[in-house]
């Protein structure tokens, strides 16, 4: 048995419990060895020198994401400036292997802080110090380089949220021969994601997504608006009564049909995931209800302002599908969001372009995981 203390977003968000079980499960699938994880919620978790000493004791290796690690929240009192919250003095004590597993560069496009003087400095101690270090996307790989990390010792490997388990999931009220639209919605940080005034651009975007989901339905002869939260607590579903006023009948809410769900919990994430996998079409905001169903065949539009959503679609080959809101109401009309949704759908040759990316992503996987059980040795 090797033991791994893993180090990410363990909260509350189903996208990155997602991502949490789809590296575990890719990792012991490529290790000879059974594999212990020991999660680290990097959000709550400021790391001092007696955790360095029962890691340095304890573990096997020390895995760091994945996950939009490369992102600043004033409220963790970072010692980095990015999610991993270790002095550099102290990443310097660290004597097991340490793995940087699949990070993004996760900043809002509408966020005007910054970030600490610090980080760029920590990134490249923290690349020197890894024995891999690798980023989720290329749009991540050129910032980081942008940042003074090397280029050369650098490596980008799918998120692994797109390996995902899943197990099968009733969904009440809904008929397999539904055309079915998932629609994710990030209810948190709004004020990052749509230009100001943002209360009025918000509205402004769901109600000409609205009129372009209707209109596809009607186009598919009728069938359900899935709606798909990540977080609970009223946060993702706060816009849900918007949503469920425009499109009436039409307008299912999965944090209300299936509230034992909530809140998010890595013992059903599989039951979660399992609802993108019924989707004909998701429409996503949530980095993960992009790379998620992309995982499980289905076919995705990226939603929102936020360039990691961008960074994806460009690395599975499919940059047109997306509903870019960072010049919202500029380009981003009803008819150009319908348009974008009935070439997505109309698309004869989507499945197979997906599924010849998902076996090349894989394959990057599977390698990048050898070698990373290959420290455990």
């Amino acid at each position: 048995m090797k033991r791994i203390y893993h180090v990410g977003g363990w909260h509350r968000n189903y996208g990155d419990f997602a991502l949490q079980l789809g590296e575990m499960r890719m990792l012991r699938a490529a290790s000879e060895e059974s594999l212990e994880f020991i999660p680290i919620n990097c959000q709550t978790t400021r790391f001092h020198r007696d955790l360095i000493t029962l890691i340095n004791d304890d573990a096997d290796l020390l895995l760091v994401g994945g996950g939009g690690m490369v992102f600043h929240r004033p409220e963790d009192d970072s010692q980095s400036g990015w999610q991993f919250n270790i002095s550099q003095e102290d990443l310097e004590r660290l004597t097991v292997p340490l793995v940087v597993y699949g990070i993004g560069f996760n900043k809002f496009y509408f966020d005007d802080r910054g970030f600490k003087p610090q980080m760029n400095e920590h990134l490249q101690a923290t690349q020197a110090k890894a024995a891999l270090f690798s980023v989720r996307n290329q749009g991540t790989f050129d910032e980081l380089v942008s940042r003074g990390l090397s280029a050369e010792r650098m490596e980008v490997i799918p998120d692994p949220g797109m390996f995902a388990p899943t197990a099968p999931l009733s969904l009440p009220g809904l008929t397999e021969g539904d055309f079915k639209i998932g629609l994710n919605w990030a209810g948190d940080r709004n004020f990052y994601r749509f230009p100001e005034p943002w209360e009025e651009t918000r509205l402004q975007v769901v109600d000409a997504l609205c009129e372009a989901l209707k209109r596809l339905l009607d186009r598919q002869g009728g069938g359900r608006v899935v709606f798909i939260p990540h977080l609970a607590e009223n946060i993702d579903s706060e816009v849900a009564p918007l949503f469920e006023e425009r499109l009436g009948a039409a307008f299912y809410n999965v944090e209300e049909e299936l509230p034992f769900l909530y809140p998010a919990s890595q013992a059903q994430l599989p039951l979660f995931a399992d609802i993108y996998r019924q989707m004909d079409l998701v429409v996503g905001m949530r980095g993960h209800s992009n790379i998620v169903p992309f995982g499980l065949g289905t076919r995705v539009i990226g939603l929102g302002s936020h360039n990691k959503n961008r960074f994806f679609l460009e690395q599975i080959g499919e940059s047109q599908a997306m509903i870019n809101t960072q010049n919202f109401p500029s380009g981003c009309s009803a008819e150009e969001m319908l348009a974008t949704m009935t070439a997505v759908v109309d698309d004869d040759s989507l499945e197979a372009r997906q599924a010849e990316r998902l076996a090349a992503l894989t394959a990057v996987s599977d390698s990048f995981n050898r070698r990373v059980v290959g420290l455990l040795a």
